[in-house]
């Protein structure tokens, strides 16, 4: 029995893991600042910007319905935490010693902003699974993938932060289990009714991939970068292991 189209959506996804710098590669004070600055950015424009374009076009009302939640909680406020998702966000990055004006003023860097146009390319033009995918592929890895950057264990391991420092991630951790995956995306075989737009979600999935990998690698090119810029870097709040 053949793979079905969501089998190999997981596929291309651990596939394409395993070339997604940031993710993978060694954890830093600049890389962990650097990830906050470049996130702050992403979480904001998936939710504000990505989600709404495919949204509109899809005709499935559960998954309308879960996705406006899911947009609700990031940026407005989550019942089960009284509060933002961008609001755990932002305290993350004071526990690693960013200010509030380092963070209101991120900006993408250009492999950042690549990644944001393909992205939205894919969502406002092509199949709205498409779209879907390339808002979601990110946390099907991130909860799938052992050992990457995005689990709080490895900010504790390598940044010597405790628990409350990094409650961003814990808490992540669970919610986007919810929101990707093989068992979360089944509808999409429903909607995939002949090869033409199954090649179509194949083709748009491994170039939301590709821009995740461009994401990732402006990441840690500007980590790499603030590590070196010691004036950027400002005096963490907590003590932080190899500072």
């Amino acid at each position: 029995m053949g793979l079905t189209i969501v089998d190999e959506i997981c596929k291309l996804c651990l596939e394409s893991s395993k070339e997604m710098s940031w993710l993978v590669e060694p954890l830093t004070i600049s890389r962990a600042r650097a990830y906050t600055l470049q996130h702050i950015l992403r979480n904001r424009f998936l939710s504000g910007v990505i989600r709404p374009a495919w949204v509109s076009r899809c005709p499935d009302l559960t998954i309308v319905k879960k996705t406006i939640v899911q947009m609700q909680q990031e940026l407005v406020y989550d019942d089960a935490i009284k509060r933002s998702h961008t609001d755990l966000l932002y305290e993350l990055g004071r526990n690693i010693g960013l200010s509030d004006i380092e963070m209101h003023s991120a900006t993408p860097v250009p492999l950042v902003e690549a990644a944001f146009n393909i992205w939205e390319n894919l969502a406002r033009n092509r199949h709205w699974v498409i779209g879907w995918l390339a808002s979601s592929v990110g946390e099907y890895i991130i909860t799938t993938v052992p050992h990457n950057n995005f689990h709080a264990a490895q900010w504790k391991q390598s940044l010597g932060l405790k628990d409350d420092d990094v409650f961003f991630f814990s808490y992540h951790e669970k919610a986007d289990k919810d929101h990707a995956g093989c068992d979360i995306w089944k509808p999409i075989s429903k909607y995939v009714s002949d090869e033409k737009i199954r090649e179509d979600v194949l083709a748009g999935t491994g170039l939301a991939l590709e821009a995740l990998k461009l994401y990732y690698r402006g990441v840690a090119d500007l980590g790499d970068f603030m590590k070196a810029d010691q004036k950027f870097m400002t005096t963490p709040k907590v003590h932080i292991r190899g500072q």
